[in-house]
């Protein structure tokens, strides 16, 4: 009998990081990698800091730089904020360039709950209101996706225009993908296995690298998509004590997300929306949900890029921003 899609990646899954488990310390080391920071950006005549700020109760971590209008980038998992890295100088020219580690990200602490996307939105908000920022665009890709349309919805004062990559948006459609009870339903497996209780943190945890390595598929993108040590610092960061649980606290609100978003859909944004899908992406990014979630959207395809759109396609993503942003 064949087994189930999600049996057989699973099962794959787990030989994996059995074997991981056994060579893990040689791979790791000994020693507390260095953390990427705003000086490992590439930058011509832009200089970015690292800063954080105390909201809510939470230290957020972020990057910043340039000036204009200020632009916040949020990313999603298994990554941090350095997955901007390569489109932030071409922002910074004209937007002040704002890349946020959500809470339980990179640099920012680890909170024991309220990873749902609406409270990291409100955090957002506080962010933006000490910062002094009136309004700003928002870019969220992946998981961050989420956090951005929360952000529009919850705080529509302070939010001049949306942008989601790769990000589908729970309660207008995304999860129809979570249906498996038919043979070809179902293309987000992987949302379903980091819901569940326990297993997730069993079979991760001390396998950090191996499964980050895996879902990243630096082997499958663009050569140099992961360049200048990114999958080092995204398995740096998530290897911290509480960093993988947190990441899953993310995928365990999918249901309360859902709820939110159902609750206020029948008022659309009214910020315009950007939404942007790699040529080569397996999760099938659905423009349609964005445009029953907002009046103004529009769509457009990466070129030759996966579901890390900004790491495979900087210059293009950089651009395509740039023009929706003016």
């Amino acid at each position: 009998m064949a087994r189930h899609p999600v049996v057989r990646r699973l099962t794959a899954l787990a030989g994996g990081l059995l074997l991981a488990g056994l060579v893990a310390y040689g791979l790791n080391g000994a020693r507390e990698p260095v953390p990427r920071t705003a000086a490992d950006v590439g930058s011509a005549g832009v200089q970015f800091s690292d800063r954080t700020a105390v909201v809510n109760g939470l230290r957020l971590h972020y990057v910043i730089g340039g000036s204009g209008p200020a632009v916040i980038l949020l990313t999603g998992f298994p990554e941090t904020w350095y997955s901007w890295r390569k489109v932030m100088p071409a922002l910074a020219r004209s937007h002040t360039v704002i890349a946020v580690d959500s809470p339980g990200v990179g640099e920012s602490s680890v909170p024991a709950a309220g990873y749902d996307a609406r409270a990291a939105a409100a955090d957002l908000a506080a962010l933006v209101r000490q910062l002094g920022v009136e309004d700003a665009s928002v870019v969220g890709h992946d998981l961050g996706g989420w956090v951005a349309y929360a952000f529009a919805r919850f705080h529509p004062g302070l939010a001049e225009r949306l942008a989601i990559l790769e990000a589908g948006i729970p309660g207008f459609g995304l999860e129809r993908r979570l249906d498996y009870s038919a043979p070809g339903r179902g293309s987000l497996w992987q949302i379903i296995f980091f819901m569940q209780p326990s297993v997730p943190e069993m079979l991760l945890e001390g396998n950090e690298r191996e499964f980050i390595t895996g879902f990243l598929g630096p082997d499958r993108a663009r050569p140099d998509t992961f360049d200048g040590g990114a999958v080092d610092e995204y398995v740096r960061a998530y290897t911290r004590p509480g960093r993988i649980a947190a990441a899953l606290g993310q995928y365990r609100a999918f249901y309360r997300n859902l709820a939110d978003n159902r609750a206020g859909r029948a008022a659309k944004l009214d910020s315009p929306v950007l939404v942007l899908g790699g040529a080569r992406s397996r999760r099938r990014v659905d423009v349609g949900q964005a445009r029953r979630a907002a009046k103004d959207v529009r769509g457009g395809v990466v070129p030759d890029a996966g579901h890390f759109v900004m790491e495979e396609q900087p210059g293009f993503v950089a651009d395509r921003l740039i023009r929706f942003l003016r």
